[in-house]
């Protein structure tokens, strides 16, 4: 009867313990889950706007160089943005995709004032490449363009 006792215990236990492991293993993330589900081909955004300020100072010093008026610019980090761009040619899609890395900006202090600086992608590590960037919004003070 002890003997029986035990074995239906020890069974109880066994079962109850791979329930609740079970139940455990669905609900957490594991170092091994998420090296399964991020894709590290791919810079993640925060990734890529931590590689942006390594080179704030080259942003910077390139849109000054557009107009000798801009003293200083201030970056909007949040506004970050990654798109594909498909190009047509007369209206037509070529089918061929690329991404463009897009963020916003200020200058000389002025509430009102904003551009966009765009670059593309380099190929073999997907950031921004910093020598293919260019203003695509040009420097503007509520709405007017900046002269």
């Amino acid at each position: 009867m002890k003997h029986k006792k035990l074995v239906v215990g020890i069974t109880i236990t066994i079962l109850a313990s791979g329930i609740i492991g079970g139940i455990l293993m669905t609900q957490m993330k594991t170092p091994f889950d998420i090296f399964l589900i991020k894709d590290f081909t791919k810079p993640t955004k925060d990734e890529q706007i931590n590689y942006l300020k390594k080179y704030e100072q080259k942003m910077t010093d390139y849109v000054k160089s557009e107009n000798p008026k801009v003293e200083n610019v201030q970056w909007d980090w949040d506004s970050v943005e990654i798109e594909t761009i498909q190009p047509d040619a007369g209206g037509i899609p070529t089918g061929d995709k690329y991404q463009s890395l897009d963020i916003e900006g200020g200058f000389n202090n002025i509430t009102d004032s904003n551009f966009v600086l765009s670059f593309g992608f380099d190929n073999k590590t997907l950031y921004p490449n910093m020598k293919h960037k260019s203003i695509t919004q040009p420097l503007r003070i509520g709405g007017n363009l900046y002269e």
